[in-house]
């Protein structure tokens, strides 16, 4: 019997499955799903993460086992286990939120004492050798795709220090349109699914696929700014409204 895929995704929103994050999250899993992968997501803001304190235990007096006891562990065996791993998060300050930043620091006790240095920078090698491949999924307040360069550029780092291929990414700018302005990003969305289902299906996403998924769907990011204005001076009138 063929071992069935198995998908984690790991959602850092602050509001997790309230937040914009989980809609594009959910099309990439709907897609995954019918192309009979078993899904999981994780909301990392629901689970219980100590920060990590570098102190060094992990790597020189309990090799692989952090000194915390919390959920950490149960996730790390969950990563594991994962055909593909999905990093979603909203964008704050250019960069992921602090859950998942949280997150990622505890990796660490995964890390091996071996380093390798090549293509010029070094490589801290993982306990946990595997064939993994990953997908980044992004989503912004700003209508401008530059908003996704240093948090994309992060994550290529992480990703291939982890020794897993990055299959894919996809980013939504003026996020707030994925409730306000569904249909504008319709064929974007689709595309997201097929994604899903193809990785799942191929092993692999094709370049045209990925690029729909990634389609400018912003005419004017100044104007959806001054739009976007009106919206919270909106939301702010009838919220002041409603403590009278």
């Amino acid at each position: 019997m063929k071992k069935a895929y198995k998908i984690l995704a790991i959602n850092g929103s602050h509001r997790s499955e309230k937040g914009f994050t989980e809609i594009v999250l959910q099309k990439f899993i709907t897609g995954a799903e019918s192309a009979g992968a078993q899904c999981e997501v994780l909301h990392v803001s629901k689970k219980k993460i100590m920060a990590c304190e570098s102190c060094g235990k992990c790597l020189f007096e309990t090799p692989g086992v952090c000194k915390y006891n919390d959920d950490m562990e149960s996730i790390i065996l969950k990563m594991e286990e994962a055909d593909l791993l999905i990093f979603a998060s909203p964008v704050y300050f250019d960069s992921m939120s602090s859950n998942l930043k949280k997150m990622i620091e505890r990796l660490r006790s995964t890390l091996d004492a071996f380093f390798e240095f090549k293509n010029k920078r070094t490589y801290h090698l993982k306990t946990n050798k595997t064939k993994q491949k990953a997908v980044t999924i992004f989503t912004a307040g700003n209508p401008e795709r530059e908003s996704f360069v240093s948090i994309s550029r992060v994550f290529n780092r992480i990703i291939d220090n982890m020794g897993i291929q990055l299959a894919g990414e996809f980013n939504f700018p003026a996020s707030h349109l994925l409730i306000s302005d569904p249909k504008r990003l319709a064929s974007q969305l689709e595309a997201v699914t097929m994604s899903g289902k193809e990785i799942v299906s191929e092993g692999n996403i094709k370049k045209e696929l990925l690029e729909k998924a990634n389609g400018e769907y912003i005419d004017d990011p100044e104007i959806t700014l001054q739009q976007m204005t009106q919206m919270i001076l909106k939301m702010r009138k009838e919220n002041n409204m409603g403590r009278i």
